[in-house]
């Protein structure tokens, strides 16, 4: 069982870093700002792991035969597929984000509503999920937008539900089942969402690391510059004194060690103030 698992995992690994090669290689590689890079790889990441994961949900609610679900994920996945597809082409992270993240709050409160208002940590993750995405990649504005939604959605269900409005509840949708099914769904929600966020954390670290080595990089080709035009420089008085001082040219001389001075103070300057090279 355990070998399966970890076959498992390395075909979805791989499958993975394919995938993320093939859609984002290319616009990283075209995208000097390190907060844009993380913002494509996190829409990236999202909407990959999201796609896999409702493959899983699908299959969950194939068994219990939940109609509106099965017509409904594969929508989702699509629309996930043709976001990938668009930050492929080199669209704007955050016109593909608010995208990603309003399918991804919209669909799910379709789902509820049809499946008996089921307000389960599995919608409300994943509407979390939603409203922090846009936040990140999107605006304050969209974001604030994207709660009203939810908001005016939990209320409707609040009237619905104290009026005790008859509403279409899905074929195969089942308390029972669902209360089976939760952990295991809510698990893998829970597993994508620090996959998601947590990685959003690590890839901003670590490319700002990386941005602050090719900067170190850069200050010490400069310092490295300045400093080799000024050993020149020392280099070219040095001689010139020296055949002053054979010629008993004492004010040449004398100009030369003043200008060796100068030079050396100006070198000191630089390695005692890089940052304004």
């Amino acid at each position: 069982m355990a070998k399966r698992f970890r076959q498992g995992w390395s075909f979805i690994k791989n499958i993975y870093f394919n995938a993320e090669k093939a859609v984002i290689g290319n616009v990283i590689l075209h995208t000097p700002n390190t907060y844009e890079q993380a913002k494509i790889k996190l829409i990236f990441d999202y909407a990959f792991f999201y796609a896999v994961l409702l493959l899983f949900i699908l299959f969950i609610n194939m068994l219990s035969m939940n109609r509106v679900n099965m017509i409904l994920i594969p929508i989702m996945i699509g629309i996930l597929i043709g976001c990938l597809l668009l930050l492929r082409k080199g669209m704007a992270a955050k016109k593909v984000g608010l995208m990603t993240s309003m399918t991804t709050l919209i669909i799910p409160i379709i789902s509820s509503f049809l499946n008996n208002q089921d307000l389960s940590p599995k919608y409300t993750l994943i509407w979390i999920m939603s409203i922090l995405l846009c936040y990140i990649t999107a605006n304050l504005v969209a974001t604030l937008v994207w709660s009203l939604i939810l908001c005016a959605y939990l209320v409707t269900i609040a009237y619905v539900k104290l009026n005790n409005i008859a509403v279409y509840v899905s074929p195969g949708y089942s308390p029972a089942f669902q209360y089976l099914a939760n952990p295991l769904i809510v698990g893998m929600y829970l597993l994508f969402l620090i996959r998601a966020l947590g990685q959003y954390y690590r890839n901003i670290i670590s490319l700002e690391q990386k941005r602050t080595a090719e900067q170190q990089q850069q200050h010490l080709s400069l310092i490295n510059q300045h400093l080799t035009k000024q050993f020149l420089l020392v280099k070219g008085f040095s001689r010139s004194g020296k055949s002053a001082f054979l010629k008993g040219e004492t004010e040449f001389l004398e100009a030369c060690f003043t200008e060796i001075e100068k030079q050396c103070g100006t070198a000191i300057d630089f390695l005692n103030e890089p940052g304004e090279i």
